[in-house]
């Protein structure tokens, strides 16, 4: 299967769009070209057979026959009317077929095989009719010329011999000096056919010009769509080209989002998805390398008091005794709960971590780790309230809760100062529990608080508490409770405290 890039596809789709449009559109104009060519062509030779036909009758009727001079008259007609002397065949027959008068090239014709094509349609014949009413001979100006017409109407068998005689004796007698009235009884509305037009069946040359015209349209318009459909596919392909290079450069390490791009919606939101996603994988790759500078800074700690004072004892510089070993033992204490503490933060993040769940009160897990901190906080002046004792059955891992209580009122002891109260409340409504840890502390400065839950984070790492802690406790609460699909906020403010909300689902 062939594969083309995007901005192939676009300009292949455009093109046959307008390719399939053009054909259909072909079809329908050239249904009614060919009616509209044929009404034109009928429209055409009605012209040539009118144009023709007055002329040769006004002059006949002015001249009285078709006499010596007359195919100048026709071959002027037709060069008027655009047809070629030399090539179109026009004249004028009588009632046998035979030439009166004829162009060049229509005069080679005989009367048989001209009586032939005009049967066959190939030539049109028209009829040249002259009207030789009163109304035609009244104020003649020419003698000459009215004899003529008096002879030809006596040809046509409009007048009788003594009408010619007598019509001709008033000519000469009066010499053009009156209106002539010949034949007054017989010549009123007397119209007679004097000849017959016969010319070629000819069309105008539309269908090639249309044709032609077809062709330059159909390349016109095709040519104009591949510009058009370059640049609209450049301008959909370019962010996409965008994207993919700045994909590439994800994928070597270099977190960039890219810049504002002129693009249609979709694109746009794409776009701005990708920056997102960059500027999240670059916050995680900032935490990461903060992460494992925090892991060596808090494992460096207890390994340096280890280090100097086993070399010490080594060196015999320390005196090995109890006091010694609990100082040593209490730092691979400390060192062995930080690796445990990092070890549940990433099973719980990985979704691996085990729970032993059952039903249990989480009131009387919360009141037996009150009861565990208490005395700490009496010792510190800090005074702990847990103001409710509603029952409140969930369904949990009382070790890992009580892991998240613990936390809470250990990072409580760590801030709070003497004098400042916790205080323990509850609430619910139809969906939730709602377990509130409510201080009146130092408060944690606002653009701290996204940051609460990170690993090792500290709001200040220049506290003169002695209570110390790695700054694992938050990260580990909130992961705790994640992984028993609650939840749990922070609201604080300085100089007011700070309040932490475990949101627990009903079953």
């Amino acid at each position: 299967m062939f594969k083309f890039k995007l901005q192939t596809q676009i300009t292949i789709s455009f093109l046959l769009i307008i390719s399939l449009s053009f054909i259909f559109s072909y079809v329908a104009t050239d249904t009614i070209w060919q009616r509209n060519i044929q009404e034109r062509n009928e429209e055409y030779r009605s012209k040539v057979s009118k144009s023709i036909s007055d002329s040769l009758a006004t002059y006949y009727q002015s001249w009285g026959s078709f006499e010596q001079g007359f195919e100048n008259v026709l071959v002027r007609e037709m060069t008027n009317l655009d047809l070629d002397p030399n090539e179109d065949s026009i004249g004028v027959v009588d009632e046998n077929y035979e030439w009166i008068i004829a162009s060049p090239n229509a005069i080679k014709i005989n009367s048989m095989n001209l009586q032939q094509m005009i049967s066959d349609e190939k030539y049109i014949i028209s009829s040249i009719d002259v009207n030789f009413s009163n109304k035609a001979f009244d104020s003649p100006t020419d003698f000459a010329r009215q004899i003529r017409r008096v002879q030809e109407s006596y040809r046509l068998g409009l007048l009788s011999r003594e009408d010619v005689e007598k019509s001709i004796s008033l000519l000469r007698q009066y010499n053009n000096n009156f209106a002539i009235q010949v034949a007054d009884s017989d010549l009123s509305n007397n119209i007679k056919t004097v000849g017959y037009l016969v010319f070629v069946n000819k069309e105008i040359n539309l269908i090639e010009a249309y044709e032609n015209l077809i062709i330059i349209s159909f390349f016109g318009i095709f040519l104009l769509s591949v510009v058009v459909a370059y640049f609209i596919s450049l301008q959909i392909a370019s962010p996409v080209k965008k994207l993919t290079f700045a994909t590439n450069k994800v994928s070597k390490g270099v977190f960039e989002p890219i810049q504002d791009i002129n693009s249609g919606y979709e694109l746009s939101d794409l776009t701005n998805s990708f920056n997102l996603m960059v500027n999240k994988m670059k916050q995680i790759q900032t935490q990461r390398e903060q992460l494992f500078s925090d892991i060596s800074h808090e494992l460096r700690n207890p390994l340096t008091v280890l280090r100097v004072n086993i070399e010490g004892i080594l060196e015999k510089k320390i005196q090995l005794n109890d006091k010694k070993l609990h100082q040593i033992n209490d730092q691979i204490i400390l060192l062995s709960k930080l690796i445990d503490d990092l070890s549940l933060i990433a099973n719980a993040e990985s979704g691996e971590l085990k729970l032993n769940l059952e039903l249990l009160d989480i009131n009387n897990v919360l009141q037996e780790t009150f009861n565990v901190f208490e005395d700490s906080a009496k010792e510190l002046n800090i005074k702990f309230e847990k103001i409710f004792q509603n029952p409140i059955k969930v369904t949990a891992d009382p070790f890992r809760i009580r892991q998240v209580f613990s936390n809470i009122f250990s990072n409580a002891l760590k801030y709070l100062k003497p004098d400042n109260k916790l205080e323990i409340n509850f609430d619910e409504d139809d969906n939730n529990f709602y377990i509130k840890f409510l201080d009146n502390g130092p408060g944690i400065p606002k653009e701290k608080l996204e940051f609460i839950f990170d690993r090792f984070y500290k709001v200040d790492e220049n506290r003169d508490r002695n209570l110390s802690g790695s700054g694992l406790g938050l990260a580990i609460t909130k992961q705790l409770c994640l992984a028993h699909n609650w939840d749990i906020l922070v609201k604080s403010k300085i100089s007011e405290g700070t309040e932490f909300i475990i949101i627990i689902p009903k079953d």
